[in-house]
């Protein structure tokens, strides 16, 4: 499987993580950002989505990521689909700085109204952005109050343990 991203194009740091069963650590503030672009979506009844930026790291129970900080750009979305503008996410790309290190480690998106999932389309997404290597996608659905990471299982996304730090 082909992916666009991959935490395998170059030497991963060791790092033993605090919690061996998480797979991903996300800072309070940065889940904060996350959240309040999906309420934005939600009063203007569109779904929204941006990608996570942080680190991989690898310890013996495998790789696991650390997100610096959520980016997104202009999208094209409704009620039950989003997808970032072609011309604004090239945008991003050229302008996105990223410390030596960085990579993108994930993407987020919002369901109105659903419930947190990984539809075909997202599952297609994921499996795209990073073809069963190392990377998550983080739902959440501000009208119910939730929220779920997933693994790149291929073609299965798996929940992920999730810590949030302050």
């Amino acid at each position: 499987m082909v992916s666009i991203l991959s935490s395998s194009s170059r030497d991963i740091e060791y790092r033993k993580r605090s919690a061996p069963s998480a797979k991903i650590f996300i800072p309070e503030f940065a889940l904060s950002l996350m959240a309040d672009h999906a309420d934005a979506g939600f009063d203007n009844d569109r779904e929204i989505m941006g990608l996570m930026i942080g680190r991989f790291y690898r310890d013996e129970n495998g790789t696991y990521a650390v997100v610096d900080r959520p980016v997104s750009s202009k999208l094209i979305s409704d009620r039950f689909s989003v997808s970032f503008d072609k011309t604004s996410m090239e945008e991003l790309f050229d302008s996105l700085e990223m410390d030596e290190g960085e990579s993108i480690v994930g993407w987020y998106h919002s369901h109105l109204d659903i419930g947190c999932f990984m539809s075909p389309t997202d599952i297609a997404t994921q499996n795209g952005l990073f073809g069963g290597e190392c990377g998550f996608a983080l739902v959440i659905d501000p009208v119910r109050k939730e929220l779920k990471v997933f693994d790149s299982t291929p073609d299965d996304p798996k929940p992920a343990d999730m810590i949030v730090t302050n």
